[in-house]
């Protein structure tokens, strides 16, 4: 009895430690993305984060879209949820001078959105990201790439579902509750037929209202006339924290993840 006792005891320890190692963060972000001069998307999206440990982190992304497009014969649109984004991210920093951190993530986006009337691709796709990050003093810097591996595109209805995407991002500490943010997004690689290759630039603000809770605010230009002509969202959580490269949850990823379910060629149900 004793030893059984002493199991069940080790056992609750064990639990107990892993319990108060994993961590939820949680966040909300609304959202206005003018694809062009006709097309324009709405989305108020959730991110739920759990950590399980120090290096691994899984997200869920849902989203609620308005779509609408206006064409000759009247505008359409379209309204309700859009595919849904899991992510699950690895990554490691290294104890030596800047705090260089290495990551990778998969991602797999699920076709809970009404394809038939614009919103998601119908189909599951699945992608990769590989990045770094650096910390001197207090400057954040990172470069990371993404690429979907299968599908239409695992990436964001914002980018060539063919292309691979580089991000650079940097931020900078301006106080203990203010980092300001700015970024570059280049696709590289084979254009889509239904989407040319986007470059894009961005800037944000990330203010700690009372840790750990965190309001964000994020915007893009596109620089070609195939990019989104702007974006703009506005976050507010405990999830938009951290400086890793391959978390949804950096600047231009927060944009991308907001508008990540993807628009089809067709916009209201028919």
């Amino acid at each position: 009895m004793r030893v059984l006792v002493r199991c069940v005891a080790f056992l609750f320890a064990v639990a107990s430690s892993v319990t108060a190692q994993s961590r939820i963060d949680a966040g909300v972000s609304a959202g206005v993305v003018q694809i062009t001069g006709r097309r324009s998307e709405d989305a108020v999206s959730g991110v739920l984060e759990y950590e399980p440990s120090s290096w691994l982190s899984v997200y869920a992304i849902p989203a609620v879209l308005h779509v609408s497009d206006s064409t000759s014969k009247g505008t359409f649109s379209s309204s309700g949820l859009g595919d849904l984004p899991v992510v699950a991210a690895v990554s490691r920093t290294f104890l030596t001078p800047w705090s260089p951190t290495l990551g990778a993530a998969l991602v797999a986006v699920l076709p809970t959105g009404n394809a038939s009337c614009g919103l998601g691709n119908g189909q599951t796709a699945a992608g990769m990201d590989l990045g770094i990050g650096v910390s001197p003093g207090h400057a954040h810097l990172s470069a990371d790439a993404s690429r979907s591996v299968s599908g239409v595109s695992a990436q964001s209805s914002l980018n060539a579902p063919k292309a691979t995407t580089l991000r650079f991002e940097g931020g900078y500490d301006v106080s203990p509750r203010w980092t300001w943010m700015a970024s570059v997004g280049v696709d590289v690689g084979t254009a889509d037929s239904t989407q040319a290759l986007t470059r894009v630039i961005g800037l944000g603000v990330r203010h700690t209202l009372a840790a750990p809770l965190m309001v964000t605010v994020d915007g893009s230009h596109g620089l070609t006339p195939a990019s989104p002509q702007w974006v703009l969202s506005i976050g507010l959580g405990t999830a938009f924290a951290g400086a890793s490269p391959v978390t949804p949850t950096t600047p231009l990823r927060r944009i991308r993840s907001t508008f990540s379910t993807g628009i089809t060629s067709k916009i209201g149900c028919r």
